[in-house]
């Protein structure tokens, strides 16, 4: 008999926080459903971020078969970015594939699911939509049923929270917002579920576990080279109170849900704690000769006005500026990573992107100005991959974790969307090294690894967030055995593990992506202001 199947995703969860809590008393739902049930890693993507890990959720495909690999998409032949969307992904995702099997859907909060699947189920996107405030009817799958839903108990999300704001005293104020952004969500789930009636299979994703490491791993973390000693109470409790708060949130929903359903919790990738330095891939390359700047130009000064902006002037000041620039917001993005660089000399650069760490090759007939030709294309991906893999810390560490070409990762129609060589940054004594984008002056160089000041301890836009993402998510089913299939390893495996236990048609041959839906110039500001919150664009 088929199952009807609850799937409560906590994005970043992981089980170095788990582990302790369970064992303290502090999660008794996840306890029971791990003692009775089955729990394990859960192996994220490459490279182990938000959007390209739900689509491979969604999908049951890699990013080189489902091609998303971040939030933006380096064009074709061109130094410039566009913002990506669930458009630009293909594969049929489970919740189509569920409701084409006749089973009722409802979707929350899942990345990646913007512009909706035309589905009669209701699917209200995550935080990836472009929005202004919150989330929006009209961007759901059933505008009315959201309205009435809202009606009722308010909206799925609002707010309510600068992620990029460092002012004095935000941490503290911003652990309620984020306790008080589940509860919201926490309503908004039991209500649909109220007005949808009891759905075969249903997801909601909390995004809150992964704001909260993003932001208080230093003060959760003692042994964190960025540890404050100083933080007030709420601060060092503050991961441990939002994992309490989506313990009783799971307990619930599956109240909500049905007893008779199957729940499963999952993550899309892990959380641990950054380093008290960070690296810039394109000065490594110039340091090694591979990249060369060219005189001051339009685009250089596009880069140095963004830095000014968002080094220099509070962060809602910044934000402000950056609204009255909206018709510009995928341009001064791509003017940013890809301004300032002489093309004729540079044989490599990086978009900087700590979301999809990379380097491009600057190839001939490729790239707009592209000057290594393709007979020498081989040769400078493994000089530029010496140069990466030669890389010390100043205590003799290795910088570079790995350094690999790109189909050596993925395999699929997509791979050329991906950057020619994937990086992996190095673990620095166990904390993660953050990929920023390189603050040039030509004055004083700054050095390729770069120790920040304690005063950018607590992270934010150039100095890295303070928690940052690990490959390995967390999977617990609250139940084993009785004819469930064996626990997926990997994110990537978990749609064909539902199709089995839902028994839908087994996932046939990937179809071509979908029409292309282009954000507006609006929509597309509203997207870069949001990601850029996040620290997920600098």
């Amino acid at each position: 008999m088929p199952r009807r199947v609850l799937v409560l995703g906590l994005d970043g969860a992981s089980f170095d926080v788990i582990g302790p809590m369970v064992a303290a008393g502090r999660l008794p739902t996840l306890a029971r459903w791990m003692e009775i049930g089955d729990a394990g890693d859960l192996q994220s993507t490459v490279p182990p971020m938000s959007f390209p890990a739900w689509s491979s959720f969604l999908t049951g495909l890699d990013p080189g078969e489902h091609g998303l690999f971040d939030f933006t998409q380096k064009v074709p032949g061109a130094y410039r970015v566009r913002f990506a969307n669930a458009s630009d992904r293909a594969g049929s995702s489970i919740l189509a594939r569920a409701e084409a099997a006749g089973k009722r859907v409802i979707a929350l909060g899942v990345p990646g699911t913007y512009p909706t699947e035309k589905l009669r189920g209701f699917v209200v996107p995550g935080f990836d939509a472009p929005v202004s405030t919150g989330s929006d009817a009209s961007l759901s799958s059933d505008p009315a049923r959201y309205l009435a839903i809202a009606k009722r108990v308010g909206p799925w999300m609002t707010p309510k929270l600068d992620e990029g704001a460092d002012d004095a005293g935000w941490h503290d104020a911003a652990v309620q917002v984020i306790l008080d952004r589940i509860d919201r969500k926490l309503a908004f789930a039991r209500e649909a579920i109220a007005q949808c009636g009891a759905p075969d299979f249903m997801t909601v994703v909390f995004s809150e576990s992964d704001t909260v490491a993003h932001h208080f791993w230093r003060d959760h973390d003692d042994a964190s080279p960025r540890h404050d000693p100083t933080a007030s109470a709420a601060r060092r409790g503050a991961i441990e109170a939002v994992y309490e708060r989506l313990d009783r949130a799971c307990a619930e929903l599956v109240d909500a849900f049905g007893e008779d359903g199957l729940a499963v919790v999952l993550s899309d990738h892990g959380n641990g704690g950054a380093a008290a330095r960070v690296i810039h891939l394109n000065q490594r390359l110039a340091d090694c000769g591979l990249l060369f700047r060219a005189p001051r130009g339009l685009d250089g000064w596009a880069r140095s006005a963004r830095d000014a902006l968002l080094r220099n002037l509070p962060p809602r000041v910044a934000q402000a500026i950056f609204r009255r620039v909206r018709p510009a917001a995928a341009r001064w993005e791509s003017a940013a990573r890809f301004g300032g660089f002489d093309w004729s000399r540079s044989a490599a650069f990086s978009e900087e992107a700590n979301t999809q760490p990379g380097i491009w090759i600057n190839l001939r007939g490729r790239e707009a100005s592209g000057c290594v030709d393709s007979a020498d294309y081989e040769r400078t991906r493994q000089a530029v991959i010496d140069a990466l893999l030669d890389w010390k810390l100043p205590e003799g560490g290795p910088v570079i974790a790995a350094a690999r070409r790109r189909e050596e990762v993925y395999a699929g129609p997509f791979v050329d969307r991906a950057p020619d060589i994937v990086v992996e940054p190095a673990l620095d004594r166990g904390y993660a090294l953050a990929v920023v984008p390189t603050p040039w002056n030509d004055d004083a160089p700054c050095p390729a690894v770069r120790d920040l000041r304690r005063s950018e301890w607590h992270g934010g836009r150039g100095r890295g967030m303070n928690g940052m993402h690990r490959p390995a998510g967390v999977w617990i089913a609250a139940e084993t055995g009785k004819g469930l299939p064996a626990r997926p390893k990997e994110l990537v495996h978990v749609a064909d593990w539902l199709g089995r236990v839902l028994e839908l048609p087994p996932r046939g041959a990937s179809p071509a992506t979908k029409e292309r839906v282009s954000y507006s110039a609006q929509e597309e500001e509203r997207v870069a202001r949001r990601l850029r919150a996040l620290g997920y664009l600098e």
